[in-house]
């Protein structure tokens, strides 16, 4: 993952009304993890950053992955690369993985 992953993922939750809150690591399953509330919903959906190597946990800037806490949906950082259909295609599991993270919000709410 590179620092634009980062920013083109917050960018896409900040459209949808997504605050981004603590981004922290625990140091050994997962490198960092982002709490994500909307105004006045008390709520919080965490997104856990995944990037392990042999010698252990990676900074947030070199994760290869994330995922919705207690859900199976995951985003999988890919190669920017010059090819339209490669930036095409990080675009579109992009808007899909928020999209989805709004249903989750949904259900969650239904749920509660």
């Amino acid at each position: 993952m590179a620092q634009w992953h980062l920013d083109e993922l917050h960018a896409a939750l900040a459209r949808r009304g997504w605050v981004v809150g603590a981004c922290v690591g625990d140091g050994h399953a997962i490198s960092a993890t982002w709490a994500l509330q909307r105004a006045g919903d008390p709520r919080r959906i965490y997104i856990d950053f995944e990037g392990l190597d042999e010698r252990g946990s990676l900074p947030v800037e070199r994760c290869y992955a994330c995922a919705v806490r207690g859900t199976d949906l995951s985003l999988y950082f890919r190669r920017r690369g010059a090819d339209v259909r490669a930036q095409a295609r990080w675009s579109d599991e992009l808007r899909a993985f928020v999209a989805d993270l709004d249903q989750v919000a949904v259900a969650d709410e239904a749920g509660s």
